[in-house]
């Protein structure tokens, strides 16, 4: 690491670049580093040469872990071209792999977990200013949630809403409580707060996020839960669309469904995550809900909500899973007709509980279960779009397309059945001089499908 760091010019004009992977936990995390520089005078640029270049990591599994290392690398190059001065690992990536990574990755400046993201501005300004050693190097216990100043690194009419932050559940395949630290809700003032000076700003749609949504407020007081949070984000001015993600099947209760029913922005539409459908797999993974309750959860979801649109996540090839068990996921999949499904092959990760189980899955038959799995679900994808045509819906707009010669469609977005970066996107004709434009919510008849993408015509 350079021990050295040059003397630098006052904050104020001084740019910084951040470098948001993962999931939209991480990307709130950087919009709220990014304010906090802000407000210290800093520039925050979008691409080219910074001052200052944040990598905010993901390592969640395998994989994002070595995306993370390799857009390091990529930085660390950069850098050594001379167009950055300061380079910061930051978050989930030196969370759970502590020193290893400053001393793999000497050309690395300064190198924080996920609690010390209030800490960076701080240290970046004393890296620059200050002669001898600076401090580099600080991993510390996941912090409470701290809110503050944001900046926005997307589009300016969509959002996440960040309302906690790690985890109680200790499913056996996964990492993030070792990561992320237990369960830290945001108190609901804060968090209504917040999502009025988004909609201010001009947001429109709120998504919100956390390890389990539905976990949120059990370690507040009993006043503050999932339901009185969303009765009163709905009463939020200027909010169009309030979207509802990472609810785990567990804690979906009766009172929530009657409140994703009732309010009148919260989206007829749920993601909920349920890893598998075999009873033994449910277990096996410590998914504390059976087969038979979350197959209830569905029929009853379907029927207590109209008009619901499902999002869910499975993994497959998780230790111990039988061609039976594989069986009974695609059985449940073919029935239930989830409308948008996200498939994994199980990741054999250090510290998660199934790493130690017996009868891991060969990797090829995990990719060759996947690939059975997700080649159903695209015809039930194919199928639930399809009875979509001739219908009208609201939608999105998120950008204008090129003139081309033979091009159609004039833009695209997403209806309100389609979240954010997860599902498809919907292809829109509007009429000359009918004023859609990025940002705005129009209505629009759907005329066509494909798999996972949609075609509507704008109204007049």
């Amino acid at each position: 690491m350079n021990q050295q760091p040059p003397k630098s010019p006052d904050a104020r004009g001084s740019t910084l670049r951040i470098v948001a992977l993962g999931c939209a936990k991480n990307k709130v995390d950087s919009e709220h580093l990014a304010g906090d520089f802000a407000e210290k005078g800093w520039k925050i640029v979008a691409g080219g040469a910074a001052d200052c270049v944040v990598v905010t990591t993901c390592a969640f599994i395998e994989d994002a872990s070595q995306e993370s290392v390799n857009v390091l690398l990529e930085e660390i190059a950069t850098k050594k071209r001379g167009e950055t001065k300061c380079l910061v690992a930051a978050g989930c990536l030196p969370q759970r792999y502590k020193r290893d990574l400053a001393e793999e990755l000497k050309d690395l400046d300064i190198v924080v977990g996920v609690g010390e993201f209030g800490d960076l501005p701080g240290m970046v300004n004393q890296w620059f200013g200050e002669s001898g050693a600076a401090p580099c190097f600080a991993v510390g216990k996941p912090r409470p949630y701290a809110g503050g100043p944001r900046l926005l690194l997307g589009p300016p009419w969509q959002a996440w809403l960040k309302i906690s932050d790690g985890c109680n559940r200790a499913c056996s395949f996964c990492t993030i409580p070792g990561i992320r630290g237990p369960w830290r809700s945001a108190p609901i003032p804060e968090l209504i707060d917040e999502a009025e000076k988004l909609a201010e700003a001009g947001v429109v749609e709120l998504s919100l996020t956390a390890q389990d949504t539905t976990a949120y407020g059990f370690d507040l007081d009993a006043t503050q839960r999932l339901p009185g949070l969303l009765t009163k984000l709905d009463g939020v001015r200027g909010l169009r669309w309030i979207r509802l993600m990472y609810a785990h099947p567990f804690g979906v209760s009766d009172e929530l469904i009657e409140t994703v029913a009732g309010c009148e922005k919260v989206l007829p539409y749920l993601d909920l995550p349920m890893q598998h459908a075999s009873g033994r797999m449910l277990k096996i993974m410590n998914r504390k809900i059976d087969a038979g309750s979350q197959r209830r959860l569905v029929e009853k979801l379907r029927a207590k909500i109209p008009g619901l649109v499902l999002r869910t996540t499975f993994l497959v090839g998780h230790p111990g899973e039988t061609e039976e068990d594989f069986a009974e996921l695609l059985d449940f999949a073919r029935q239930a007709r989830i409308e948008n499904v996200g498939a994994f092959v199980y990741s054999r990760e250090e510290g998660a509980k199934s790493a130690k189980m017996p009868d891991q899955i060969p990797r090829e038959v995990a990719v060759q279960r996947l690939d059975r799995l997700m080649t159903m679900q695209q015809e039930i994808s194919a199928e639930a779009l399809a009875d979509r045509r001739g219908r009208e819906g609201q939608i999105l707009v998120e950008e204008e397309l090129p003139e081309g010669e033979d091009l159609r469609y004039t833009h695209s977005g997403r209806a309100s059945f389609q979240a954010p970066e997860v599902d498809g996107i919907t292809y829109l004709h509007a009429p000359e001089g009918s004023g859609v434009e990025p940002g705005r919510i129009v209505r629009a008849r759907f005329s066509d499908s494909t798999e996972y993408d949609l075609f509507a015509e704008a109204d007049k």
